[in-house]
């Protein structure tokens, strides 16, 4: 299949985008920025390159959704956060009087069809607003006409998120920690990393047990319990199992890495009875996964 057939141009159009593959499975064009990497859900609109890209570890996208899906009517405004991508793909010039936006709208909502995804927006200027759910994660976005005449489509733009916890690189410190728990009775920790599912401390949670032994020595009187949280996902049962398991990690590893006195210390955990957060969104269920010093 020739993607330089001018009279194939809408068949191919449709057959491209009609499926969301990764983008390797098209060659790529002699015009692409070398400095980005293939969007990793659209293959690439025929006869158009790759021109700009942006790419974070974390960050937002500002998305619409209809108030009433039945109807199409109504905008709900809302934001996702995840790993971050951006990318402009430029229509060779001479070709951008044949996609019209409308072509470009259709393309992309069959594709995500498809993929058995949802469009939850769209409106006149070619914008579709998605939802994708794939075993390499959850992603949201928007595509749409990036540069326009009014009717013709010069440029097509993505934004998506895949859904993920931001990475806590800041961990509290012992004088923030004894601040918390003087204001609070508590001190909340979103430095101490699991595998999903799992209880065993991963090597990233160093400076954050470093931090609590560190209050615990200053403060040699002091006894506390780890209480561990969970999000919604999952039993009841099974979560409060996690939370405990994952509190007694944590007790263990100050004990035996740090010489904090075992009696000071102990493991509970609560499941998801004390949330932080809404468990609707990733984003939520990131805050609501935590571990807390609480005084005893």
């Amino acid at each position: 299949m020739k993607r330089s057939s001018i009279h194939s141009f809408s068949r191919i159009a449709f057959f491209a985008a009609g499926f969301l593959l990764l983008a390797p499975a098209f060659a790529a064009s002699a015009n692409d920025n070398p400095k980005c990497e293939p969007n990793p859900l659209f293959n690439p609109f025929p006869k158009s390159y790759l021109d700009l890209c942006e790419r974070s570890r974390f960050a937002e996208v500002d998305l619409r959704r209809w108030e009433n899906p039945a109807k199409r009517s109504g905008a709900q405004h809302f934001k996702m956060e995840g790993e971050y991508w951006y990318y402009i793909d430029r229509i060779e010039k001479g070709l951008n009087a044949r996609v019209s936006l409308l072509e470009i709208q259709r393309n992309f909502e069959n594709a995500i069809k498809a993929a058995k995804g949802s469009v939850i927006y769209t409106n006149p200027d070619s914008s579709v607003e998605y939802h994708i759910s794939r075993k390499d994660g959850e992603w949201w976005g928007i595509v749409n006409c990036g540069s326009s005449d009014g009717t013709h489509c010069g440029a097509i733009m993505h934004k998506f998120v895949r859904l993920a916890p931001m990475e806590q690189f800041v961990v509290m410190s012992s004088d923030l920690i004894a601040k918390s728990i003087l204001d609070e009775g508590k001190a909340v920790f979103y430095g101490l990393y699991f595998d999903t599912d799992k209880s065993v401390l991963k090597p990233e949670s160093t400076p954050t047990l470093t931090e609590i032994a560190k209050w615990l020595k200053e403060n040699p009187d002091t006894n506390v319990f780890i209480v561990g949280h969970t999000d919604m996902q999952g039993s009841v049962e099974h979560n409060l199992t996690l939370s405990r398991s994952r509190a007694d990690a944590t007790v263990a590893a100050l004990i035996k890495l740090h010489g904090i006195n075992a009696t000071r210390l102990k493991g509970e955990g609560v499941a998801s009875f004390a949330p932080v957060s809404n468990n609707t969104a990733e984003a939520g269920r990131a805050k609501n996964r935590r571990v807390e010093m609480v005084l005893r």
